[in-house]
């Protein structure tokens, strides 16, 4: 495998994720938030959380599902199932937006709603549709389409400014992304139409969904949470806390993504190589813990000063629980190559059962900072669980193929 090509895509990837991640939190999301005021800002984040939280697991899984069976499908020359699974995940999120919308909206807004549900179901299609390049190893065109995702932003921005409705920076980000990975890929253009593999690939969609369901719903459920138990102003003092810990994870995403795509051409990994694959993500997690920690109070004073006080008094938790995220995501692509998938739904169970009882335990006695800390804790008993279970699993693997070895010698 061609360890050069590896970093080279690695760092394409982290520049295409950094230029629309950075425009966002940097320039786009302060500017609404200083137009807006504490209290509508908190609502469009928790509108914006909710929209993720429905759209990115639909997209997400048929990406990496399309990826990993994807020679699979060429074997047999079959062509099908995705859209689908497509179109059956846009019907089912558009249902949570509307009810979602609904609960969240004080008064319900037919254009906010639409743009909304718009924006959603375009980010489906543009997560599942990129997949194209993933497959061909083109993270040149990844770069460009999420450059062009920027330009729209920034075109919505604007839009943002003369209209009102800051759903606009995420409807013409996501348009202008869609024409361009539409023009390049011919996946859109794939028959509508089931294959004898349809179940096989719906069965592992399924257990693929609820898994990066659930681990979505603890990257986002903090904002739907905090927004009826403390109010809008506390969701947008704790999501400028997590600011900083966002940009770091936006570094290692990419580069997970990247694994994944070259992992699915390897058949195993060696116990020695994953823990120090562990190790180094590890040291760069605690060398960025103190950066970020040494680097947010002059930011979060540029970028949100009328709330940055009280957000800096959570950045040591926010902070931590960013960083133990970072690791997870680096390791999180080997257990899914090098394990059964059920894995994902077994490891994202525990973690939410944990996750609510830490966190309800927490805030019960220590209100906002007892709401953080108990999602590092819940954090921490995740990346224990995913390392123990590659470690076994390992074991086991191992254990079946030399007994089978000694079978043969004996013969």
């Amino acid at each position: 495998m061609p360890k050069k090509k590896i970093i080279f895509d690695s760092i394409l990837n982290i520049i295409a994720a950094a230029v629309p991640t950075l425009l966002i939190q940097i320039i786009i999301l302060p500017i609404i938030g200083k137009r807006l005021g504490d209290e509508n800002y908190g609502l469009a984040i928790t509108l914006i959380s909710m929209a993720t939280l429905f759209s990115l697991p639909f997209g997400s899984v048929l990406n990496n599902i399309r990826l990993l069976m994807n020679d699979e499908y060429n074997n047999y020359g079959l062509q099908g199932d995705f859209k689908i699974l497509l179109t059956v995940g846009m019907i089912i999120n558009s249902v949570f937006i509307i009810i979602g919308t609904i609960y969240y909206e004080e008064k319900i807004s037919i254009i906010s709603l639409l743009l909304i549900l718009l924006f959603s179901c375009q980010n489906i299609l543009r997560e599942y549709l990129v997949v194209s390049f993933r497959i061909s190893l083109n993270y040149k065109a990844i770069l460009l389409n999420n450059l062009i995702l920027g330009m729209g932003y920034l075109f919505g921005l604007a839009i943002f400014f003369w209209i009102g409705y800051w759903q606009f920076i995420y409807v013409f980000g996501a348009s202008f992304s869609l024409i361009y990975i539409i023009k390049k890929s011919d996946l859109i253009r794939e028959r509508f139409s089931r294959t004898e593999m349809f179940n096989k690939t719906a069965n592992k969609s399924v257990v693929l969904f609820f898994s990066v369901f659930m681990k979505t719903v603890l990257t986002y459920a903090d904002k739907l949470l905090l927004f009826p138990l403390l109010g809008p102003a506390a969701v947008s003092i704790y999501y400028s806390s997590t600011l900083m810990g966002k940009i770091a994870s936006m570094v290692v995403t990419p580069i997970s993504g990247v694994m994944l795509s070259y992992l699915t051409k390897m058949e195993k990994m060696k116990l020695r190589d994953f823990f120090s694959i562990l190790f180094l993500g590890t040291i760069v997690g605690i060398m960025g813990y103190f950066l970020i920690i040494f680097i947010s109070e002059p930011i979060l004073n540029i970028l949100y000063p009328a709330w940055a006080t009280e957000s800096l008094k959570l950045i040591y938790l926010t902070t931590a629980t960013a960083i133990i995220g970072v690791i997870t995501s680096i390791i999180n692509p080997i257990i899914l190559r090098f394990n059964h998938i059920n894995w994902q739904l077994i490891i994202n169970i525990i973690n939410l059962i944990v996750y609510i009882i830490f966190v309800f335990i927490f805030y019960s006695e220590y209100g906002l900072m007892g709401f953080c800390l108990g999602m590092l804790l819940a954090s921490i008993v995740k990346l224990f669980i995913m390392v123990l279970v590659f470690v076994v699993n390992y074991r086991n693997k191992s254990s079946i193929s030399l007994s089978c070895k000694n079978v043969g010698n004996e013969e």
